[in-house]
Formats: structure tokens, C-alpha cells, sequence
């Protein structure tokens, strides 16, 4: 597994030594970053392995998706055609991907998102899905840190102390392990199993060989979309769309808006744009308002604009 020649391309090593093959790795922590609002486009891919408790490997590699880039991805990730032209295509890297995650404990932030990405492009290509359980470090920090504002990798990891450079792919996958082992830390975990266990937190499952592999959710209260019969309500200034695009996006899967904050309201989207201030103290009406809902005891959530777009896209 360590031992791959793509792996090896990118790799920052956390130990002295190389990972043996036939190593146990404890879970693998992933990210994609991708070229458009297809999920289907992945241009960037992070893998975290840690063994024995212990990051022991980080990397990350390009992907050329053979598609274009939109411009609030490139604005998000910093990735544009020029940046993946010579990168391997998906199928190029699916092999890597196979022997990294196949049987494996997965971890990933928002992680509807993240195994939408994996299943679409392998669908795409019509390449085998990798059999794996994943463990949505998103759902695990609602349910260890419920007094954070936010859940997203933004908030989450800085709140615990983790330095990184959020929306790049090595980065977001390195601070999703550091999520996760944190995680198991707080409730005297040394495993995710018996993290889960502590927290009551069931992993859905990846199946194996078929890229319409099936991933059972059984972390929702509901079958369908994560924003149907949701309330959004959004602030500050969107870069990807207008703000009745949102408004009709949100209803699209089953959701609605609403133009105030209540305590009905379960997330406030902040645009990125306006995101950076939220974590360094700045408070728009809104976002006041929901602060002061959240100290009252009322669940509404505040996620960044990147956030919402990756809930939209699962």
C-alpha cells in the first residue's frame, strides 16, 4: 500500500521509518477537491494513513477530471486546467485509490460529499468501488463537540488547535485524521470502533465491486437529500450564485429559506467571502442572532458557503 509509486510522488512521511507492506493501518482520512459543481470531476485527492494511532503518512496528488473548472471551485481550491494538464486521469489513479481504501476504515469531513465524489466518478469511468465503512468526522464532531457554532473542517479543526491550509486536498485529509484521532482522545477511545461505540455513531457502509455501490445511511433521520425539509437562511455575500439561485437550490431538494434567523432555522449560510471574518470575530445581524439562538439552546448550525455547496451536491 505505502509502497505506491503515486504515493510516493507526494509523500510526507510522519515517521522515521517507511510503512511497511502488509502494515494494519488504524483508518485512512480522505479528500477530494473538485473541478466543478459535478461530482463526477475530482481534480485533487488527499490520504491520510494512520497506524498505531499515529499519522504515519500524508500525501496528496492532482487529477486531471478532462473536464472544465468552474470559477468558484478554482477560487475555493486555488486549481485551474492548467495546474492538472499533465496530472494522471481518474483511471490512472484508481488503483492507487483501490489499494489504499479497499477494506479499509474510512474517514472523511462531510463525508456525503466526499464518497458522492468517489461513487460518481467511479460511475463515470465505470471502475469498481472500493468495500470500506465510513466514518463522517462532520457527524462525529456534532455528537463529541455539540457547544461548537460550526462543524465544518474550517471551525472544527481550529477550534482543537489544528493549523492547515483548508480546501487543499493533502491539508483538509491530514486535518480530518487529526479530527478524528481528537476525537477519540476526548471520550478515552483508542480506536474508531470504539468511538463510534462511545458515541453511539453507526458507520454507513461502502460496498464492494460495482461503482453503484450502496451506501446505507443510517446517521440520518431520513432517506433522502441531508437539506430536504431543512431551513437555511444566509447571510453575508455568495460568490458561486445569486442569492435567489440558493433560495431555489435549497427548494430543489426539498428544503426552504427563510429571510430571518428563528430558532426554526437549522443553518445559517455564511458566504465565503464573509466566512474568514465569522472566525476571526466579525458578526453580521444574523449571524449575532443565531450565536444568541445557539447559546439558548436552539440547534441552528453555521456553516460556510463551500459547506452548503457540499451539502447541496450530495
Amino acid at each position: 500500500m505505502a509502497d505506491d509509486t503515486m504515493l510516493q510522488r507526494h509523500r510526507r512521511q510522519r515517521s522515521g521509518n517507511p510503512i511497511p507492506l502488509g502494515t494494519l493501518v488504524d483508518f485512512v482520512a480522505l479528500d477530494f477537491e473538485t473541478a466543478n459543481r459535478s461530482k463526477a470531476s475530482i481534480c485533487a485527492v488527499g490520504i491520510t494513513l494512520v497506524v498505531d494511532g499515529e499519522i504515519r503518512l500524508a500525501d496528496s496528488f492532482l487529477v486531471n477530471p478532462e473536464c472544465t473548472f468552474d470559477s468558484f471551485n478554482s477560487a475555493i481550491n486555488g486549481l485551474s486546467e492548467r495546474d492538472v494538464r499533465d496530472a494522471p486521469t481518474l483511471p490512472d489513479a484508481w488503483p492507487t485509490l483501490m489499494r489504499v481504501l479497499d477494506g479499509a476504515n474510512v474517514c472523511a469531513h462531510s463525508a456525503r460529499f466526499d464518497i458522492g465524489a468517489l461513487r460518481a466518478s467511479a460511475a463515470r469511468y465505470n471502475l469498481p468501488c472500493p468495500a470500506a465503512s465510513i466514518y463522517c468526522t462532520r457527524m462525529i464532531a456534532q455528537r463529541v463537540w455539540p457547544e461548537l457554532p460550526s462543524f465544518g473542517l474550517g471551525v472544527v479543526a481550529p477550534s482543537l488547535g489544528i493549523d492547515f491550509n483548508h480546501h487543499q486536498a493533502g491539508d483538509d485529509a491530514e486535518a480530518c485524521a487529526k479530527v478524528a484521532l481528537a476525537a477519540q482522545r476526548h471520550v478515552g477511545a483508542n480506536t474508531l470502533e470504539g468511538l463510534a461505540a462511545a458515541i453511539q455513531f453507526r458507520p454507513s457502509r461502502l460496498s464492494q465491486g460495482s461503482n453503484q455501490g450502496l451506501i446505507v445511511e443510517v446517521n440520518e433521520p431520513d432517506e433522502g437529500h441531508p437539506l430536504s425539509g431543512r431551513l437555511l437562511c444566509f447571510t453575508g455575500s455568495l460568490y458561486s450564485m445569486t442569492r435567489d439561485d440558493a433560495h431555489a437550490a435549497v427548494q430543489s431538494v426539498g428544503g426552504d429559506f427563510r429571510t430571518s434567523v428563528s430558532k426554526k432555522v437549522d443553518f445559517l449560510v455564511i458566504g465565503d467571502a464573509d466566512f474568514i471574518g465569522f472566525a476571526d470575530g466579525q458578526r453580521t445581524g444574523k449571524l449575532t442572532k443565531a450565536i444568541e439562538l445557539r447559546d439558548q439552546g436552539a440547534s441552528v448550525e453555521i456553516i460556510s458557503e463551500s459547506d452548503f455547496l457540499a451539502l447541496l451536491a450530495s
